[in-house]
């Protein structure tokens, strides 16, 4: 975390090396602080766990500069994401070369080879304007960054990494008014609101301004295959209360990414609870069976349906037949064409959703995919790519889906992951304290309710305090907790 005159201002890692000061800073003396973690041992040989600060610059930045660099770089890209035989291609090629070819490489680092760059981007800007784009696809952006509760850390390190990640977005969302991000889970919310008040306002702010997306209904993204319904139930109405009283929203969606296998209860708590949308990705590491669809209706036990979209987003180094998809989408014309490509409801739906942004600690969005994201906007050849709210999306695939004339197939029975089976098993000793806790809670909610209503005084059922007992075994509940898939660490709080 880096603190500018004592206050905290962003995070600082791997993918965040970049630092821009507001310019009521020039002239004056700046006081920069740096605070490190050095990580934990996250399984297999030990290897030492140290950091080091190699280089630090100060720099003025050469806009037009920089706006050419990430242009020309998209352009490259995608020209090596097009078919020889598409004539946009060429047309790309050509502008390209032209842009390149006004650049003075006689004295790189001069005034002349800078005003030359300068020339370089007004030509390729003026071509790729000059290109009529028409792309009937288009591409959802919502920045995000997928924080683990615990995993390969302890839960006392995730409200570290919520801090830093959360204190890079205000930063980007300065320079770039368009970006809108999200953020699940309420117990992050809630380590903030205790820890990190400022913080917390600011989230505030940025929610009442349209630009900070609270959702995804449970208090975190929950294992759905030990915890009980009850639990479940739990999840989405602490999780949606949360919301609702801290941000005066309502949840529209039920995202869980990650989670390993889904419940076949899960439609008729969703439905119960006016949720009536679902979102993961983590089916498609399925290790035998692709599943047939990724925008269908899912069918519970009851008959309850909810639509259910899976985002196809693919690791940039992914082969081009993989179906491993992910939820920490990298902005790149390989990502964004090749989600086209992989999603199998292309005859019934133009419209996509890519979560984009580093997660688990990676600071999510960086300046990068957000310059990104500007100029694949404009390239032709590409799907427009518009920045946006994941509700948007949502509300937008019901109208197309209610409307089209094409089937909408059905799921019925349980999503099942072909992964990380021994989830089921592992740590069993945690998992029969969780059924017990379950089940003491339901005792004591029990008594205490009778007692209320005996005693005609119903501040006597103690909700507050029992709701307090339930935030902490739905913790537990986390998709890397419970399972016993995260270090012996996360279990000691």
């Amino acid at each position: 975390m880096l603190y500018v005159n004592g206050k905290m201002y962003q995070g600082v890692d791997v993918n965040h090396k970049e630092v821009f000061f507001d310019d009521s800073l020039c002239g004056t003396t700046v006081d920069l602080t740096f605070r490190l973690w050095s990580g934990l041992e996250g399984g297999g040989a030990p290897t030492a766990q140290e950091h080091r600060i190699a280089r630090a610059d100060l720099a003025w930045l050469d806009e037009k500069v920089d706006d050419f660099y990430y242009l020309a770089s998209m352009v490259w890209q995608t020209i090596g994401e097009l078919e020889s035989s598409d004539p946009v291609q060429h047309e790309l090629r050509r502008a390209l070369d032209g842009a390149c070819h006004c650049i003075d490489w006689s004295e790189p680092g001069s005034e002349e080879f800078y005003e030359s760059v300068h020339q370089a981007d007004d030509a390729l800007n003026g071509s790729i304007d000059s290109m009529d784009k028409h792309s009937m696809i288009h591409v959802y952006c919502v920045g995000h960054t997928h924080i683990d509760v615990a995993w390969l850390w302890r839960l006392k390190h995730t409200r570290e990494k919520c801090s830093r990640s959360f204190s890079t977005v205000f930063r980007l969302m300065e320079l770039y008014p368009e970006y809108i991000f999200l953020q699940t889970q309420p117990q992050l919310y809630e380590y903030m609101k205790e820890e990190f008040p400022d913080i917390y306002e600011n989230i505030k702010k940025m929610a009442e301004a349209g630009r900070w997306e609270t959702d995804g209904s449970m208090w975190v993204e929950a294992d759905c295959n030990l915890t009980s319904g009850e639990s479940l139930t739990r999840q989405i109405l602490i999780g949606s209360k949360f919301i609702k009283d801290e941000f005066g929203k309502d949840v529209e969606y039920l995202w869980l990414p990650d989670v390993f296998g889904y419940s076949w209860a899960l439609p008729q708590i969703l439905k119960k609870a006016g949720i009536d949308t679902f979102m993961t990705t983590k089916i498609s590491w399925n290790q035998y069976n692709r599943m047939p669809h990724d925008t269908f209706l899912w069918k519970g036990i009851d008959g309850s349906e909810v639509l259910t979209h899976f985002i196809t987003t693919p690791e940039p180094w992914n082969e081009k037949d993989s179906w491993f998809y992910t939820y920490n989408g990298k902005l790149l014309p390989k990502t964004v064409k090749g989600m086209w490509d992989a999603y199998s409801e292309k005859h019934m739906n133009k419209d996509l959703l890519i979560s984009f942004g580093f997660g688990d600690g990676g600071g999510g969005v960086n300046r990068d995919m957000l310059e990104y994201r500007r100029k694949m906007d404009k390239i032709p050849g590409l799907p427009y790519v518009k920045m946006s709210t994941a509700g948007e999306y949502f509300r937008r695939l019901h109208d197309t889906v209610e409307h089209t004339d094409q089937y909408v197939h059905t799921w019925d029975g349980e999503l099942y992951l072909e992964y990380h089976r021994g989830t089921y098993t592992s740590q069993g000793y945690n998992k029969r304290m969780n059924r017990l806790m379950e089940l003491l809670y339901r005792r004591t909610e029990w008594l205490t309710v009778m007692e209320a209503l005996l005693a005609e005084d119903m501040n006597r059922a103690q909700q507050e305090e029992l709701t307090k007992g339930w935030k902490h075994i739905l913790t537990d509940q986390f998709h890397d907790i419970i399972p016993g898939s995260s270090i012996h660490e996360s279990s000691i709080f």
